[in-house]
């Protein structure tokens, strides 16, 4: 009985020394490092997609808003030329000129509907590229958000392991996908490379 006892006692001591061991402390503070690190990029990540959706509902909105007006202007366009070809048929009629007024009205609304649908064109396309820009940027985010996790995962099993090359390769992993995240911020910047590759 005396020799189990004293098996829980030199366990405890073991477990006392790894508690104490610098390796595990620098190895579960990196680890914590890298899970504040993949905290803030899942924030950025979905914060991103919301903003993708929200740009796309407003793009929709506005590519709507262009028809609508673009429909009221060939609506009004269609009803002089109506009301011109109806004065023209008229012949010597006691109405014949008494549209003309009209015509000019419907005339100038269309033109002012098709400046107005030129105008929400130019916006619904700044609101594409935005949205396009936001989902690009998620993709960093995402991306970075996976290359943080997998250096968790590795931190892990470097302290269950006792292995530091598993440690230095999951800081390594986890400051790479940081630096990928980081790089959502800057698409506009990146847009040659970005080309270059077949991501923009």
């Amino acid at each position: 009985m005396s020799q189990g006892t004293e098996h829980h006692v030199e366990e405890a001591e073991h477990a006392q020394h790894a508690a104490r061991n610098p390796f595990d402390r620098r190895v579960a503070l990196s680890m914590a490092i890298v899970a504040a690190a993949l905290a803030s990029v899942t924030l950025l990540s979905h914060r991103s997609h919301n903003e993708v959706t929200v740009k796309k509902t407003e793009e929709s909105d506005a590519w709507n808003y262009y028809q609508a007006k673009k429909n009221r202007g060939y609506m009004y366009a269609a009803d002089a030329e109506l009301l011109e070809a109806l004065d023209k048929e008229a012949g010597d009629s006691p109405r014949r000129g008494k549209t003309d007024e009209l015509i000019k009205k419907w005339q100038d609304t269309e033109k002012r509907y098709d400046a107005d649908a030129e105008k929400l064109q130019e916006d619904a396309k700044k609101l594409q590229h935005e949205g396009h820009v936001a989902h690009i940027s998620s993709n960093f985010f995402d991306l970075g958000e996976l290359g943080i996790e997998i250096a968790l995962v590795l931190c892990s099993v470097a302290l269950l392991a006792k292995r530091k090359e598993f440690w230095l390769i999951g800081i390594s992993v986890g400051a790479l996908g940081f630096v990928v995240a980081m790089g959502g911020f800057f698409v506009e910047q990146l847009k040659p490379l970005l080309q270059m590759i077949g991501w923009y």
